[in-house]
């Protein structure tokens, strides 16, 4: 499922979407603080506000726990794409090397294919995995480099062992292509969206229900709580969609490949 907001909130540079959570966080903390401390004083915590706070405690704990372990299932997932993407690219490096062991009429036509599949990935399908789509040009080649794996005869025992692994890296590069789209998407489902965001409404309201003699003080610890929630929020954010946002993973594992160690072959 897509989440338009979301979206829209990672297409902000690093600093303004920091700038933007703070901003809606504090003014649904400010709006929450002054619909209840005007207009429904009667629902503040007066003389059992010790009592509230043994409740706002644990509340904080429970839903702190909550926040940090999706946080981490959130990093996990980030960092499992990442390091899928350079094992792609190393797979293709290896596929590559090994048809230097053939004759050169397939040497050519088999590293020009891998060349070809390397730089439609960079160039299209790149750019279509933060929209959790994938490049159909991408998959014929993928496709083609395969069927010119497998059709090969090997002439002696050398270009047997070669043509082994051959069939074996254009498996696994298969496979890591299959992973690297699947996971073009959002880390959390919306039902995990939904629990995460009442939940953190519920923290947030609770804390603009306490009856203070300082109204100054009271607004100064809501924004002071505003901004911690916000912190981890914001790196939430940041992780949640792999091929989307500021810290976006990029094809460089690929184009390292094109610039730097295929040059000269």
């Amino acid at each position: 499922m897509d989440f338009p907001l979301l979206r829209f909130a990672l297409s902000y540079p690093g600093i303004d979407l920091r700038i933007t959570l703070v901003l809606f966080v504090l003014l649904l903390c400010f709006s929450a603080y002054w619909f209840f401390q005007k207009l429904f004083p009667h629902l503040l915590f007066g003389e059992d506000a010790p009592y509230a706070g043994y409740i706002y405690n644990a509340m904080g704990v429970v839903f702190s726990l909550v926040f940090a372990f999706v946080t981490v299932l959130v990093w996990q997932n980030y960092n499992g794409v990442s390091d899928a993407v350079a094992k792609e690219a190393s797979t293709l490096n290896n596929v590559y090397r090994v048809f230097s062991a053939f004759p050169p009429e397939i040497d050519k036509t088999g590293k020009a294919q891998v060349r070809a599949y390397v730089k439609t990935v960079i160039n299209e399908e790149w750019p279509l995995l933060s929209k959790n789509e994938f490049s159909l040009k991408a998959y014929k080649e993928l496709t083609t480099l395969e069927d010119l794996a497998v059709q090969i005869k090997p002439k002696n025992m050398g270009e047997s062992n070669a043509h082994q692994q051959l069939l074996h890296l254009t498996l696994q590069a298969t496979e890591l292509r299959r992973s690297r789209i699947f996971n073009a998407k959002f880390a959390l489902a919306p039902a995990a969206w939904v629990g995460l965001g009442s939940s953190l409404m519920v923290f947030l309201i609770f804390s603009c229900l306490f009856q203070m003699k300082s109204r100054k003080i009271h607004m100064i610890l809501i924004a002071f709580l505003s901004l911690t929630v916000v912190g981890i929020l914001y790196f939430l954010i940041l992780f949640i969609h792999p091929f989307l946002g500021p810290l976006a993973i990029t094809p460089e594992p690929f184009t390292a490949l094109l610039n730097t160690s295929w040059v000269y072959q």
